[in-house]
């Protein structure tokens, strides 16, 4: 990693609670790796004392009421290639008079649909200091829908939206290194982590497998997440169809998404779907497994490598970022150089046929998801916000945004 360019470690001076907004167009209870992520992010902010504003898209649910959260929520509409997605179109003056009540030290913006572009123009408006962070690569998800001529427009877009904030927070040194190839300024890594306890190879239980229709010695290739185009999924399948007589017995997928029912109908004998799984049925899931797959392209991270090492499974993926900074080839996991069919089959079927090599790669990535401490990497977030809004507790009795605005305006 290049010097200065991740989260500053916390010191020990910064202990005083903030006022946090942080406004998402992806929350809990969808289930992803962004809303999971940003979910451990506010429980740990409230932990710690904090005052925490959640603007979020109404998904119709009721929530229970929790001391130091304050939840704003809009109807949106659907992204047509990403229907989980729901963008409330809200005027930023709606955002702004929210703002000015709630008076945050520091406003935290995590997606760049219309919420955050109002969001981030309110901001701007009162003057409020800003930190983004960048969880998707959609620029690159675009030639999944065949709507690729949009790349160039979007990658435009997304510079200014994040080189309007003081900082944009990326999950990789892969991901820092093209975002600011492609003109992003003050960008820093942000890593993630991984819950050790809840992912453990312990939960591996023989009765899981028969529930799923797979054998005591049979073995299982996983893959969790999105069963979506951009997640690469006919590669995957193609490999799975290829596959050598020595291959794994079964492909054990676990998700749900606009491509579930194409790839059902078309799915090879050994597939088994899981559908959607959470907490300790989700470990359980990927317990029963014996290595892990990640055919994506596109992702900036993979929340779901880390679980899968957590629960001993050694994961292989392509160089690309996110397999490339989480896994060690030949060591935790393989990363495969071509982006073939052929090579990723050939990878599942060293994996299946090198069973110590296996274990022995699967012991490894459980120690190294065990030095992916969550409480330490979300600490680091809370000590960006303070370098960004640094001076903002004096005067607590006043709002921040009192007097000028950032551009002038009175």
């Amino acid at each position: 990693m290049r010097p200065n360019s991740s989260v500053p470690s916390p010191s020990l001076e910064t202990v005083m609670p903030l006022r946090i907004t942080l406004v998402t167009e992806t929350y809990m209870p969808q289930i992803n790796g962004v809303s999971r992520t940003l979910g451990r992010l506010v429980e740990h902010c409230l932990r710690q004392g904090d005052q925490v504003q959640l603007m979020v898209p109404d998904y119709e649910e009721e929530y229970e009421a929790v001391s130091g959260l304050v939840r704003h929520s809009w109807r949106g509409w659907q992204l047509p290639f990403y229907r989980e997605i729901q963008l409330p179109m809200v005027a930023p003056r709606h955002v702004r008079r929210e703002l000015q009540n709630f008076s945050p030290d520091v406003v935290h913006i995590a997606t760049e649909g219309p919420l955050g572009w109002a969001a981030l123009r309110a901001c701007r408006q009162l003057g409020l200091p800003v930190v983004s962070s960048y969880h998707t690569n959609f620029p690159q998800y675009l030639s999944s829908y065949k709507l690729g001529l949009l790349e160039p427009v979007a990658w435009r877009y997304l510079r200014w939206f994040h080189n309007a904030t003081r900082a944009t927070l990326c999950p990789t040194s892969t991901t820092r290194e093209l975002l600011v190839q492609r003109g992003f300024e003050h960008v820093k890594v942000w890593g993630r982590g991984v819950d050790t306890r809840l992912f453990d190879p312990a939960r591996r239980n023989l009765a899981v497998r028969r529930e799923l229709g797979i054998g005591d010695h049979e073995v299982v290739a996983v893959y969790t997440g999105r069963l979506a185009a951009e997640k690469n999924l006919p590669l995957l399948m193609d490999a799975w169809q290829n596959r050598t007589a020595n291959g794994p017995d079964h492909l054990l997928l676990i998700g749900d998404g606009p491509l579930c029912t194409s790839l059902q109908a078309a799915a090879p004998d050994g597939v088994v779907f899981a559908g959607y799984r959470r907490g300790e049925d989700l470990a359980r899931c990927y317990a029963a497994g014996d290595f892990f797959v990640f055919p994506s392209l596109t992702d900036t991270f993979g929340n779901v490598m880390l679980e899968a090492m957590a629960s001993g499974l050694p994961v292989i993926g392509f160089d690309v970022a996110g397999p490339r900074d989480i896994v060690r080839h030949g060591e935790t996991g393989l990363i495969i150089q071509e982006r073939t069919i052929g090579a990723l089959a050939r990878a599942m079927a060293h994996l299946t046929i090198m069973t110590q090599q296996r274990q022995c790669m699967g012991q490894a990535a459980r120690m190294y998801a065990k030095t992916q401490c969550w409480d330490h990497i979300l600490e680091q977030v809370r000590e960006q916000y303070r370098v960004i809004a640094p001076g903002v507790r004096c005067g607590r009795g006043r709002p921040l945004y009192a007097g000028r605005n950032s551009e002038g305006y009175s």
